[in-house]
């Protein structure tokens, strides 16, 4: 008597049981890919450029927040943005975390400090008494350094000064974004 294999009622086990081996395989394997096939298709940011995403907050109207905008005065007199990831090669948001924790000079804060730090806080009289952004200006030097020597000497898009400037949204909408806060400059 001829059994078809269709049926593999009498199968070698060996056989039957590397069957349903591949049949559990195949259910894993797209049990895996295709949420992956399907975000390639259908979400907006491709994985994985955009997977810092899990790690922002939602579009949260109840919180405002401060942001900055690095600029840059020619020595032409024009005004232009400045991306100082293009400056460091830094990480994108990492560059911000750095110019927040300078604003609020963190660097004083530390358990160990620099001597050229400790030597600040006690001429000011104590961290409480320093300005708000007290290392900005050597911040602002050391980017608008990097971006000039990205330039030619001769080009008039080297840069005479640079600022930035602080602006705050107040939340409650997704509109009003240029509520301008404050600006630090530095002449190079």
């Amino acid at each position: 008597m001829i059994i078809s294999k269709l049926t593999n009622s009498s199968a070698p086990p060996n056989e039957w049981r590397e069957r349903r081996l591949i049949v559990k395989y195949a259910i894993l394997t797209a049990g895996i890919f295709l949420p992956l096939i399907w975000s390639f298709l259908f979400v907006r940011n491709l994985y994985p450029v955009a997977a810092w995403n899990v790690m922002m907050a939602g579009g949260d109207l109840e919180r405002g927040h401060s942001f900055c905008i690095l600029r840059g005065e020619t020595i032409s007199g024009e005004t232009i943005d400045i991306r100082p990831i293009k400056l460091t090669n830094a990480l994108y948001s990492r560059t911000w975390t750095m110019v927040n924790a300078t604003i609020g000079n963190q660097s004083f804060k530390l358990k160990s400090i620099h001597p050229d730090n400790e030597e600040m806080v006690h001429r000011y009289g104590g961290v409480e008494n320093l300005p708000a952004g007290v290392r900005l200006p050597d911040l602002l030097q050391a980017w608008g350094d990097l971006y000039n020597k990205q330039q030619p000497a001769s080009s008039p898009q080297r840069l005479k000064a640079i600022r930035l400037d602080r602006y705050r949204w107040e939340s409650g909408r997704y509109a009003d974004y240029d509520k301008f806060i404050e600006s630090w400059r530095r002449e190079l």
